[in-house]
Protein backbone atom coordinates (compact mmCIF):
# COMPACT_ATOMS: atom_id res chain seq x y z
CA UNK A 1 0.00 0.00 0.00
CA UNK A 2 1.18 3.52 -0.84
CA UNK A 3 2.80 5.33 2.08
CA UNK A 4 0.51 8.01 3.44
CA UNK A 5 3.29 10.63 3.41
CA UNK A 6 3.63 10.23 -0.37
CA UNK A 7 -0.13 10.63 -0.74
CA UNK A 8 -0.05 13.79 1.39
CA UNK A 9 2.77 15.30 -0.66
CA UNK A 10 0.75 14.79 -3.83
CA UNK A 11 -2.52 16.01 -2.28
CA UNK A 12 -0.93 19.28 -1.14
CA UNK A 13 0.15 20.30 -4.65
CA UNK A 14 -1.79 22.15 -7.30
CA UNK A 15 -2.35 20.29 -10.55
CA UNK A 16 0.21 22.52 -12.27
CA UNK A 17 2.75 21.90 -9.48
CA UNK A 18 2.15 18.15 -9.66
CA UNK A 19 2.57 18.12 -13.44
CA UNK A 20 5.85 20.00 -13.07
CA UNK A 21 7.06 17.66 -10.33
CA UNK A 22 6.26 14.49 -12.26
CA UNK A 23 7.98 15.72 -15.42
CA UNK A 24 11.00 16.96 -13.44
CA UNK A 25 11.42 13.58 -11.73
CA UNK A 26 11.24 11.76 -15.05
CA UNK A 27 13.61 14.23 -16.71
CA UNK A 28 16.09 13.78 -13.88
CA UNK A 29 16.46 10.09 -14.66
CA UNK A 30 18.04 10.99 -18.01
CA UNK A 31 21.06 12.51 -16.28
CA UNK A 32 22.47 9.05 -15.71
CA UNK A 33 21.65 7.90 -19.24
CA UNK A 34 23.03 8.38 -22.70
CA UNK A 35 20.95 11.16 -24.25
CA UNK A 36 20.45 8.97 -27.31
CA UNK A 37 18.26 6.70 -25.18
CA UNK A 38 15.72 9.46 -24.58
CA UNK A 39 12.61 8.65 -26.66
CA UNK A 40 11.48 11.35 -29.05
CA UNK A 41 8.04 11.27 -27.47
CA UNK A 42 9.31 11.27 -23.89
CA UNK A 43 7.38 14.43 -22.97
CA UNK A 44 4.09 12.94 -24.15
CA UNK A 45 4.75 9.86 -22.06
CA UNK A 46 5.62 12.00 -19.04
CA UNK A 47 2.45 14.06 -19.49
CA UNK A 48 0.42 10.85 -19.63
CA UNK A 49 1.89 9.80 -16.28
CA UNK A 50 1.30 13.30 -14.85
CA UNK A 51 -2.37 13.16 -15.87
CA UNK A 52 -2.79 9.84 -14.07
CA UNK A 53 -1.11 11.22 -10.96
CA UNK A 54 -3.29 14.34 -11.00
CA UNK A 55 -6.43 12.24 -11.37
CA UNK A 56 -5.56 10.34 -8.21
CA UNK A 57 -3.50 7.33 -9.23
CA UNK A 58 -1.28 6.76 -6.18
CA UNK A 59 2.41 7.15 -6.82
CA UNK A 60 5.64 8.89 -5.94
CA UNK A 61 8.87 9.79 -7.77
CA UNK A 62 10.17 6.23 -8.04
CA UNK A 63 6.78 5.02 -9.28
CA UNK A 64 6.64 7.70 -11.99
CA UNK A 65 10.11 6.81 -13.24
CA UNK A 66 9.24 3.10 -13.20
CA UNK A 67 6.05 3.78 -15.16
CA UNK A 68 8.00 5.84 -17.66
CA UNK A 69 10.59 3.12 -18.17
CA UNK A 70 7.83 0.59 -18.80
CA UNK A 71 5.88 2.82 -21.17
CA UNK A 72 8.88 4.08 -23.11
CA UNK A 73 9.98 0.51 -23.86
CA UNK A 74 6.58 -0.31 -25.35
CA UNK A 75 6.55 0.33 -29.09
CA UNK A 76 2.83 1.09 -28.98
CA UNK A 77 3.12 3.71 -26.25
CA UNK A 78 2.05 7.28 -26.72
CA UNK A 79 0.11 6.99 -29.97
CA UNK A 80 -2.90 8.70 -28.40
CA UNK A 81 -0.93 11.29 -26.43
CA UNK A 82 1.75 12.50 -28.82
CA UNK A 83 -0.34 15.50 -29.78
CA UNK A 84 -1.17 16.51 -26.18
CA UNK A 85 1.28 18.89 -24.58
CA UNK A 86 1.63 20.03 -20.98
CA UNK A 87 -0.86 22.91 -21.18
CA UNK A 88 -3.48 21.03 -23.17
CA UNK A 89 -3.44 18.08 -20.80
CA UNK A 90 -3.63 20.36 -17.76
CA UNK A 91 -6.58 22.28 -19.17
CA UNK A 92 -8.50 19.08 -19.94
CA UNK A 93 -8.44 17.97 -16.31
CA UNK A 94 -11.52 18.19 -14.11
CA UNK A 95 -9.63 20.14 -11.45
CA UNK A 96 -12.22 19.73 -8.70
CA UNK A 97 -12.41 15.95 -9.16
CA UNK A 98 -8.60 15.72 -9.19
CA UNK A 99 -8.17 17.57 -5.91
CA UNK A 100 -11.01 15.67 -4.27
CA UNK A 101 -9.68 12.28 -5.34
CA UNK A 102 -6.15 13.00 -4.10
CA UNK A 103 -7.42 14.31 -0.75
CA UNK A 104 -9.73 11.31 -0.32
CA UNK A 105 -6.77 9.02 -1.01
CA UNK A 106 -5.28 10.42 2.20
CA UNK A 107 -8.45 10.71 4.28
CA UNK A 108 -9.41 7.13 3.47
CA UNK A 109 -5.99 5.67 4.22
CA UNK A 110 -6.16 2.89 6.87
CA UNK A 111 -3.21 4.25 8.83
CA UNK A 112 -5.25 7.27 9.94
CA UNK A 113 -7.37 4.97 12.09
CA UNK A 114 -4.34 3.81 14.07
CA UNK A 115 -4.07 5.15 17.64
CA UNK A 116 -0.55 6.50 17.21
CA UNK A 117 -0.21 9.86 15.49
CA UNK A 118 1.72 9.33 12.25
CA UNK A 119 1.20 12.83 10.85
CA UNK A 120 3.28 15.92 11.47
CA UNK A 121 1.95 19.46 11.76
CA UNK A 122 3.43 20.19 8.33
CA UNK A 123 1.62 17.20 6.82
CA UNK A 124 -1.69 18.50 8.19
CA UNK A 125 -0.91 22.02 6.95
CA UNK A 126 -0.22 20.60 3.50
CA UNK A 127 -3.63 18.92 3.49
CA UNK A 128 -5.23 22.22 4.45
CA UNK A 129 -3.52 23.71 1.41
CA UNK A 130 -4.99 20.93 -0.72
CA UNK A 131 -8.47 21.58 0.67
CA UNK A 132 -8.12 25.27 -0.19
CA UNK A 133 -7.11 24.41 -3.75
CA UNK A 134 -10.24 22.26 -3.92
CA UNK A 135 -12.49 25.02 -2.55
CA UNK A 136 -11.25 27.43 -5.23
CA UNK A 137 -12.68 25.05 -7.85
CA UNK A 138 -16.03 24.82 -6.07
CA UNK A 139 -18.37 27.52 -7.31
CA UNK A 140 -21.39 26.13 -5.47
CA UNK A 141 -19.88 25.79 -1.98
CA UNK A 142 -20.43 22.03 -1.99
CA UNK A 143 -21.07 20.41 1.42
CA UNK A 144 -18.63 17.68 0.40
CA UNK A 145 -15.87 20.28 0.13
CA UNK A 146 -16.80 21.66 3.55
CA UNK A 147 -16.65 18.13 4.91
CA UNK A 148 -13.10 17.70 3.59
CA UNK A 149 -12.07 21.00 5.21
CA UNK A 150 -13.47 19.76 8.52
CA UNK A 151 -11.59 16.48 8.15
CA UNK A 152 -8.22 18.13 7.53
CA UNK A 153 -8.72 20.50 10.49
CA UNK A 154 -9.42 17.42 12.63
CA UNK A 155 -6.08 15.99 11.52
CA UNK A 156 -4.32 19.21 12.52
CA UNK A 157 -6.01 19.17 15.93
CA UNK A 158 -4.84 15.58 16.29
CA UNK A 159 -1.23 16.71 15.79
CA UNK A 160 -1.69 19.80 17.99
CA UNK A 161 -4.00 18.78 20.86
CA UNK A 162 -3.82 22.26 22.42
CA UNK A 163 -6.01 23.54 19.57
CA UNK A 164 -8.90 21.58 21.03
CA UNK A 165 -8.29 22.65 24.59
CA UNK A 166 -6.24 25.57 25.86
CA UNK A 167 -4.67 27.36 22.88
CA UNK A 168 -6.78 27.38 19.71
CA UNK A 169 -4.89 30.43 18.41
CA UNK A 170 -1.74 28.33 18.10
CA UNK A 171 -3.13 27.35 14.70
CA UNK A 172 -1.75 30.69 13.46
CA UNK A 173 1.75 29.45 14.39
CA UNK A 174 1.30 26.31 12.30
CA UNK A 175 -0.54 27.39 9.15
CA UNK A 176 -0.05 30.64 7.26
CA UNK A 177 -2.85 33.18 7.65
CA UNK A 178 -3.92 33.58 3.98
CA UNK A 179 -4.56 29.84 3.81
CA UNK A 180 -6.66 29.83 7.00
CA UNK A 181 -8.65 32.80 5.73
CA UNK A 182 -9.63 30.74 2.68
CA UNK A 183 -11.41 28.12 4.81
CA UNK A 184 -15.04 28.18 5.83
CA UNK A 185 -15.32 29.55 9.39
CA UNK A 186 -17.43 26.59 10.50
CA UNK A 187 -14.62 24.18 9.57
CA UNK A 188 -12.62 25.27 12.61
CA UNK A 189 -15.23 24.57 15.28
CA UNK A 190 -16.61 21.50 13.53
CA UNK A 191 -13.03 20.32 13.05
CA UNK A 192 -12.33 20.33 16.77
CA UNK A 193 -11.03 23.77 17.72
CA UNK A 194 -12.30 24.56 21.20
CA UNK A 195 -12.37 27.97 22.85
CA UNK A 196 -11.88 27.89 26.63
CA UNK A 197 -13.34 31.39 26.97
CA UNK A 198 -15.19 34.07 25.07
CA UNK A 199 -12.01 36.12 24.99
CA UNK A 200 -10.09 33.32 23.28
CA UNK A 201 -12.78 33.02 20.61
CA UNK A 202 -12.76 36.78 20.07
CA UNK A 203 -8.97 36.73 19.71
CA UNK A 204 -9.24 33.89 17.20
CA UNK A 205 -11.81 35.76 15.12
CA UNK A 206 -9.74 38.94 15.31
CA UNK A 207 -6.65 37.15 14.01
CA UNK A 208 -8.58 35.24 11.36
CA UNK A 209 -10.08 38.46 10.05
CA UNK A 210 -6.85 40.42 10.16
CA UNK A 211 -5.93 42.27 6.99
CA UNK A 212 -2.21 41.88 6.44
CA UNK A 213 -2.08 45.45 5.16
CA UNK A 214 -3.03 46.54 8.70
CA UNK A 215 0.26 45.03 9.83
CA UNK A 216 2.27 46.79 7.15
CA UNK A 217 3.78 50.23 6.97
CA UNK A 218 5.94 52.19 4.57
CA UNK A 219 8.98 50.28 3.37
CA UNK A 220 11.22 53.28 4.01
CA UNK A 221 11.00 54.99 7.38
CA UNK A 222 11.48 58.65 8.05
CA UNK A 223 14.05 59.60 10.68
CA UNK A 224 12.42 59.52 14.10
CA UNK A 225 9.11 58.25 12.67
CA UNK A 226 6.86 56.42 15.14
CA UNK A 227 4.08 54.07 14.14
CA UNK A 228 0.49 54.74 15.12
CA UNK A 229 -0.87 51.22 15.43
CA UNK A 230 -3.21 51.60 18.38
CA UNK A 231 -5.85 49.50 16.59
CA UNK A 232 -3.57 46.44 16.55
CA UNK A 233 -4.05 43.96 19.41
CA UNK A 234 -0.41 43.07 20.06
CA UNK A 235 0.44 39.48 20.92
CA UNK A 236 2.93 36.84 19.91
CA UNK A 237 0.47 35.88 17.19
CA UNK A 238 0.31 39.32 15.58
CA UNK A 239 4.11 39.57 15.73
CA UNK A 240 4.43 36.25 13.89
CA UNK A 241 1.75 37.22 11.36
CA UNK A 242 3.46 40.55 10.70
CA UNK A 243 6.87 38.92 10.29
CA UNK A 244 5.30 36.36 7.93
CA UNK A 245 3.73 39.16 5.90
CA UNK A 246 7.11 40.86 5.65
CA UNK A 247 8.79 37.59 4.64
CA UNK A 248 6.54 37.40 1.57
CA UNK A 249 8.18 40.58 0.27
CA UNK A 250 11.50 38.78 -0.07
CA UNK A 251 12.65 37.71 -3.51
CA UNK A 252 15.48 35.47 -2.27
CA UNK A 253 15.20 31.75 -1.74
CA UNK A 254 14.78 31.72 2.07
CA UNK A 255 11.75 33.85 2.94
CA UNK A 256 12.48 35.28 6.38
CA UNK A 257 10.75 38.16 8.13
CA UNK A 258 11.53 39.82 11.47
CA UNK A 259 9.98 42.36 13.80
CA UNK A 260 11.67 43.95 16.81
CA UNK A 261 9.26 44.72 19.64
CA UNK A 262 9.75 46.87 22.73
CA UNK A 263 7.64 46.96 25.93
CA UNK A 264 6.61 50.57 26.53
CA UNK A 265 6.23 51.94 30.08
CA UNK A 266 2.43 51.95 29.71
CA UNK A 267 2.48 48.18 29.09
CA UNK A 268 1.85 48.71 25.39
CA UNK A 269 3.99 46.78 22.92
CA UNK A 270 5.68 48.89 20.28
CA UNK A 271 7.12 47.45 17.08
CA UNK A 272 10.29 49.47 16.58
CA UNK A 273 11.79 47.81 13.50
CA UNK A 274 10.99 45.33 10.77
CA UNK A 275 12.84 43.55 7.99
CA UNK A 276 12.91 40.72 5.49
CA UNK A 277 15.52 38.82 3.51
CA UNK A 278 16.36 40.54 0.25
CA UNK A 279 19.22 41.39 -2.10
CA UNK A 280 20.86 44.79 -1.88
CA UNK A 281 22.89 46.01 -4.86
CA UNK A 282 26.24 47.33 -3.71
CA UNK A 283 28.02 50.48 -4.86
CA UNK A 284 30.93 49.08 -6.88
CA UNK A 285 32.84 52.31 -6.24
CA UNK A 286 32.96 51.43 -2.54
CA UNK A 287 33.19 47.63 -2.58
CA UNK A 288 34.19 44.78 -4.86
CA UNK A 289 30.85 43.03 -4.36
CA UNK A 290 27.90 43.31 -6.72
CA UNK A 291 25.28 42.57 -4.09
CA UNK A 292 24.74 41.26 -0.60
CA UNK A 293 21.82 39.35 0.89
CA UNK A 294 20.46 41.38 3.79
CA UNK A 295 18.96 39.08 6.39
CA UNK A 296 15.70 40.03 8.06
CA UNK A 297 17.34 40.64 11.45
CA UNK A 298 19.92 43.02 9.99
CA UNK A 299 17.27 44.81 7.94
CA UNK A 300 15.08 45.23 11.05
CA UNK A 301 17.97 46.65 13.08
CA UNK A 302 18.75 49.27 10.43
CA UNK A 303 15.05 50.10 10.15
CA UNK A 304 14.82 50.65 13.92
CA UNK A 305 17.90 52.90 13.88
CA UNK A 306 16.34 55.01 11.15
CA UNK A 307 13.01 55.27 12.91
CA UNK A 308 14.23 55.99 16.41
CA UNK A 309 17.81 57.16 16.12
CA UNK A 310 21.03 55.36 16.95
CA UNK A 311 21.43 56.54 20.55
CA UNK A 312 17.87 55.73 21.59
CA UNK A 313 18.11 52.28 20.01
CA UNK A 314 21.45 51.31 21.56
CA UNK A 315 20.86 52.93 24.96
CA UNK A 316 17.15 52.39 25.58
CA UNK A 317 15.34 50.19 23.08
CA UNK A 318 17.56 47.31 21.99
CA UNK A 319 18.57 46.14 25.51
CA UNK A 320 14.90 45.58 26.40
CA UNK A 321 13.71 44.47 22.98
CA UNK A 322 12.68 41.09 21.64
CA UNK A 323 12.95 40.00 18.01
CA UNK A 324 10.47 37.64 16.35
CA UNK A 325 11.84 35.77 13.32
CA UNK A 326 9.75 33.79 10.84
CA UNK A 327 10.68 31.55 7.93
CA UNK A 328 7.96 30.56 5.46
CA UNK A 329 7.63 27.06 4.12
CA UNK A 330 6.07 27.57 0.69
CA UNK A 331 2.71 29.30 1.16
CA UNK A 332 1.26 27.08 3.86
CA UNK A 333 3.56 26.39 6.83
CA UNK A 334 6.62 27.59 8.76
CA UNK A 335 10.23 26.48 9.14
CA UNK A 336 12.85 26.74 11.88
CA UNK A 337 14.80 30.00 11.66
CA UNK A 338 17.05 30.67 14.62
CA UNK A 339 19.61 33.44 13.98
CA UNK A 340 22.39 32.34 11.64
CA UNK A 341 26.11 32.55 12.57
CA UNK A 342 26.18 36.12 11.20
CA UNK A 343 22.95 37.39 12.73
CA UNK A 344 23.56 35.92 16.20
CA UNK A 345 26.66 38.08 16.86
CA UNK A 346 24.99 41.07 15.18
CA UNK A 347 22.04 40.88 17.58
CA UNK A 348 24.47 40.60 20.49
CA UNK A 349 26.48 43.52 19.12
CA UNK A 350 23.47 45.84 19.21
CA UNK A 351 22.20 44.42 22.52
CA UNK A 352 19.10 42.42 21.49
CA UNK A 353 19.23 39.32 23.64
CA UNK A 354 15.79 37.71 23.42
CA UNK A 355 14.66 35.85 20.31
CA UNK A 356 11.50 33.97 19.35
CA UNK A 357 11.45 31.99 16.11
CA UNK A 358 9.04 29.73 14.28
CA UNK A 359 9.31 25.95 13.93
CA UNK A 360 7.59 23.38 11.70
CA UNK A 361 5.72 22.05 14.75
CA UNK A 362 3.48 25.05 15.27
CA UNK A 363 5.20 26.54 18.28
CA UNK A 364 7.58 29.37 18.99
CA UNK A 365 11.04 28.64 20.33
CA UNK A 366 12.52 31.14 22.77
CA UNK A 367 16.26 31.82 22.74
CA UNK A 368 18.34 33.85 25.15
CA UNK A 369 21.53 34.93 23.41
CA UNK A 370 24.83 35.06 25.21
CA UNK A 371 26.49 38.17 26.61
CA UNK A 372 25.95 41.35 24.57
CA UNK A 373 29.10 43.01 23.26
CA UNK A 374 29.26 46.18 21.18
CA UNK A 375 32.83 45.19 20.24
CA UNK A 376 31.33 42.57 17.92
CA UNK A 377 30.51 45.40 15.52
CA UNK A 378 34.18 45.26 14.50
CA UNK A 379 33.66 41.71 13.24
CA UNK A 380 33.18 41.94 9.47
CA UNK A 381 30.44 39.30 9.62
CA UNK A 382 28.47 41.92 11.58
CA UNK A 383 29.84 45.16 10.18
CA UNK A 384 29.56 44.51 6.45
CA UNK A 385 25.87 43.49 6.39
CA UNK A 386 24.85 46.23 8.83
CA UNK A 387 26.82 48.82 6.86
CA UNK A 388 25.01 47.73 3.69
CA UNK A 389 21.64 47.87 5.46
CA UNK A 390 22.36 51.38 6.74
CA UNK A 391 23.52 52.50 3.29
CA UNK A 392 20.32 51.12 1.80
CA UNK A 393 18.25 53.26 4.18
CA UNK A 394 20.46 56.32 3.78
CA UNK A 395 21.63 56.51 7.39
CA UNK A 396 24.91 56.32 9.27
CA UNK A 397 25.66 54.52 12.51
CA UNK A 398 28.47 56.20 14.44
CA UNK A 399 29.17 53.14 16.56
CA UNK A 400 29.48 50.97 13.48
CA UNK A 401 31.71 53.43 11.63
CA UNK A 402 33.99 53.76 14.68
CA UNK A 403 34.25 49.99 15.08
CA UNK A 404 35.06 49.51 11.39
CA UNK A 405 37.70 52.25 11.47
CA UNK A 406 39.37 50.79 14.56
CA UNK A 407 39.39 47.32 13.00
CA UNK A 408 40.94 48.73 9.81
CA UNK A 409 43.60 50.59 11.81
CA UNK A 410 44.46 47.44 13.73
CA UNK A 411 44.81 45.57 10.45
CA UNK A 412 47.41 48.05 9.24
CA UNK A 413 49.62 47.60 12.31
Amino acid sequence: MMEIVDLINVASLSNHELFTKVIAEISRCFKSRDKKERPNNWMSIAVQIAVAAAEGQPGCASDWVEQFNALSSDNDTGNNTNDINFSEALNRLNAKECYMKRLNNVLGHPSLSLPNNILSVRHAAGLIRGSVLLSKEDNHNDDTVKGIQISVIKLLVRTMPQLGSTSPCDIFLAVQLPLLQSLDRSAFTNGGLSFPSKDSEQEFDYLLGLDCSDLDFDSVAQVGEKRNRSHIQHSKYTHVLEAAHLARKGAVRAQHGAVIVFPSPDDEIQVIGKGWNHDYLMDRAKTNKNKVVLHSECHAIADAIKRHGEDECFNELFPKATIFIVELESDFAYETCHPCPKCDPLLRAVGIMQVFHTTPNGNLTKMELSTPSCELLANENCSLPLKAACDEQGITCKRLDTAMKEAADEGKE
